[in-house]
This record gives structure tokens, sequence and C-alpha cells, in this order.
């Protein structure tokens, strides 16, 4: 089975706002990230529900042929933050250096209305347990979700500790890619893939001045 994770292009929430639909990089970032996966066969895709999510999927989708369902799942959505949803990521990030700060243990820390980080653990292992009753060692998926979301998937996948999550990152419309045998196990890897971007860029490498 051939695994391509998506973390989401940029979204307007990224800079600072807090509407969650792309900006003008990230609709740009999606439409590469489309003609890179046009030739990897992709069976199966499962997006997240949030609207950044959708729209990297649309412009992805409009290169994939093929493809036998779409299915659109709260199971691979980020990180609920409850009451901080529409917070920022710049800010959530500074809140979440003021808890630590304060001596709270972020893995248990709840906000009101959102879950918990072992909550979201478990909510990755769950998906990766369907995902292994659900599909056949054959077929390719695409996932297209978050960033805090995918980091914990990749870490179950890769059956490392929670504690791993905070010496890596997934960024805007990186690839990752996993290959996994027959019982799950990951046979080779490959996370944060971004030649995408350069690699179909429509500036013709002619158009810019020798160095």
């Amino acid at each position: 089975m051939k695994l391509y994770l998506v973390r989401h292009a940029q979204s307007l929430r990224n800079l600072g706002k807090e509407h969650d639909k792309l900006s003008e990089t990230g609709i740009e970032q999606a439409k590469r990230l489309g003609l890179f996966l046009k030739d990897k066969h992709i069976d199966y895709v499962y997006c997240s529900q949030y609207e950044r999510a959708k729209e990297t999927l649309n412009q992805i989708l409009l290169n994939l042929k093929n493809v036998k369902k779409t299915i659109y799942t709260e199971e691979i959505n980020e990180h609920n933050q409850g009451i901080f949803d529409k917070m920022p990521g710049k800010e959530w990030h500074y809140h979440l250096a003021d808890l630590r700060e304060k001596g709270v243990d972020l893995l248990n820390y709840r906000p009101e209305g959102g879950e918990t980080l072992l909550e979201l653990e478990k909510r990755t292992q769950n998906f990766l347990d369907f995902l292994k009753k659900k599909h056949n060692k054959e077929e390719h998926i695409l996932i297209v979700s978050h960033g805090m979301f995918l980091r914990l998937f990749i870490l179950r996948l890769l059956r490392f500790s929670i504690e791993e999550a905070k010496y890596f990152d997934i960024h805007n419309a990186s690839l990752s890619e996993f290959e996994l045998d027959k019982n799950f196990n990951v046979k080779d890897f490959e996370i944060n893939n971004f030649k995408h971007l350069l690699k179909y860029s429509s500036y013709k490498r002619e158009n810019v001045e020798k160095v």
C-alpha cells in the first residue's frame, strides 16, 4: 500500500487572519501538487471537512483520473482547539508557550469545547485501524489533512511516541509518502517533500537572469 499525505496549502489563517480559505499562493501550491500527483494512480482520497483542505483537494482533483471514491471525514479534521479554533496559528502557538511556562501538561490540556492532544492521537490511531480494515495492500491512498493531525498520524505509522511531535513539523502543501507492507509496517517513507512547488513553476528558468 502507498499512502500520500498532504497538508493543505497556505490559507489566510496561516497569514494571521481568521478566514479558512486558501490564499492566492495556496491556490497555486495546490495546483502544483495536483500536477505532481497526476501519475501516482490514486485509488481513494480522504479529505478533512475543513474548507482549506477541501479547497486544496479541489485543485488536486483537476489532475487526478480514475479515483474510485473521495470521502470527506471529520476523522481527519485538525486538532479541535475549541474556543480557540479561529485563532491564527501564531497566536495559538504563543498561547501554548504561555501555558507551558505555567507548567500546564499540554498533552492533557483541553481547550474549552475542544480535545486534548492525547484524544487527537487516539483519533489518528482509529483512522489508521480503519485503513487497515478497509483497504488492500495494492491500493494508493491520498489523505489531505492538517499539520498536527498528520504529525501524530505519522508518529503512529512509525510507532513513535507522541513526545516526538515537538521535533518536527509538517509544512503547507508538503507531500509525505509511506510505502507499507501487507502487515502495515512501513517499508520506506519520505516526509515534507516540496520539489513539486518548483518542478511545476510556470515561471521558466530562462526568464531568470543568470547568477
